[in-house]
């Protein structure tokens, strides 16, 4: 078995910010998807000027990207370039790798650039964990230069660009343990409704509630409107901190939700969910579970610390602790129905 020196261990990890850092850079400035719209390639002073950045910090960052393989670097000759160098023969065009043309296209719908700007405005406050940690309380960082609101737009497709990679396991596992029947759903917090669209899919003859703030809603406006399930599907904006949620489900979707707050912001969110559904529903909330060490899985703990940095009372649960305050809400039969090492594991309760 080869291990790691741990010389070596720690100077990976501390130089893992490095290729994270631009990746971020290309993607606020959206280099890949300019580069794939021409014909996926262009140069370092096509780009500068299309992007109005610097020349050379222009040029150190696509090389930096074609050391890490997400751009290819070629010359090409420069009678086919009205670029070209006027010491050489030849000019430097950049394209994006094949195996990421998909993902680094911002039109695409895979497209992960929304993940990668969401996960560089986290980096910045991770960056200042030390000061949380000595404060108590997170650090206020800068937005991205695109700004607070698009910083918030990037947060709600991102979301959708890891739900869309889950939500056809996390479907079936509900299926799998006798949870994938309902008629009237609501789904809190659901954002652009990538698993209200596949509850739409998996019962036909059910309907859907999505309550959002007013970013959430306008994403899920942008996917529902003028497509077959509109008409099944309403969309509701309110803060469930503040609002108390529609009545008239069977059942209520708290998706990746409750390590956003403490648990006494939690409790009180179940208590609107248990207003909500008939008598005999079910709620399900899809997070990290964590042991009752708060030590496995791995990426949960880590996560704890991106709530801390993020959030004033974020955190992140154990079975027993999301038992107890669903039990305070009022619910019963409360189990962990889906076990996993990821934020897909799924605990369930029954309103009597």
């Amino acid at each position: 078995m080869n291990i790691e020196h741990p010389f070596n261990r720690l100077r990976r990890a501390s130089a893992a910010f490095q290729e994270s850092c631009i990746l971020a850079a290309a993607a606020d400035f959206d280099l890949f998807t300019i580069i794939i719209e021409h014909n996926n390639r262009l140069s370092a002073q096509e780009l500068s000027t299309i992007c109005k950045t610097d020349l050379r910090g222009t040029t150190v960052l696509l090389d930096a990207l074609a050391a890490t393989e997400y751009l290819c670097k070629k010359n090409i000759p420069s009678n086919s370039n009205s670029n070209s160098n006027s010491d050489s023969d030849s000019t430097v065009v950049y394209s994006v790798a094949e195996e990421f043309l998909t993902l680094l296209d911002r039109r695409n719908q895979e497209t992960f650039i929304p993940m990668i700007r969401h996960m560089s405005c986290v980096q910045r406050s991770w960056a200042e964990l030390a000061r949380t940690i000595k404060n108590g309380m997170p650090f206020e960082t800068l937005p991205s230069i695109l700004g607070a609101d698009e910083d918030r737009v990037s947060f709600i497709w991102a979301m959708n660009s890891i739900a869309q990679k889950l939500v056809a396991p996390t479907v079936e596992s509900l299926r799998q343990v006798g949870l994938l029947r309902f008629d009237q759903f609501i789904d809190i917090g659901g954002a652009s409704g990538t698993y209200a669209l596949a509850f739409l899919e998996a019962l036909p003859e059910s309907r859907g509630t999505i309550f959002d703030l007013p970013v959430g809603i306008a994403a899920a406006r942008q996917r529902f409107t003028g497509t077959e399930y509109e008409n099944r599907i309403q969309l509701v904006e309110g803060d469930f901190l503040q609002d108390e949620l529609p009545y008239g489900f069977d059942f209520a979707w708290v998706s990746a939700i409750i390590h956003q707050f403490g648990r006494s912001e939690s409790r009180n969110l179940y208590e609107k969910v248990f207003r909500s559904l008939y008598s005999g529903g079910k709620v399900a909330i899809r997070d990290f579970i964590m042991n009752a060490e708060r030590t496995v899985p791995k990426d949960g703990a880590f996560f704890g610390i991106s709530m801390l940095v993020e959030t004033k009372t974020g955190m992140v649960y154990t079975f027993d602790e999301v038992k107890t305050d669903l039990e305070i809400a009022g619910f019963t039969e409360v189990q962990l129905a889906v076990p996993a090492e990821t934020m897909s594991a799924i605990v369930t309760a029954k309103k009597p």
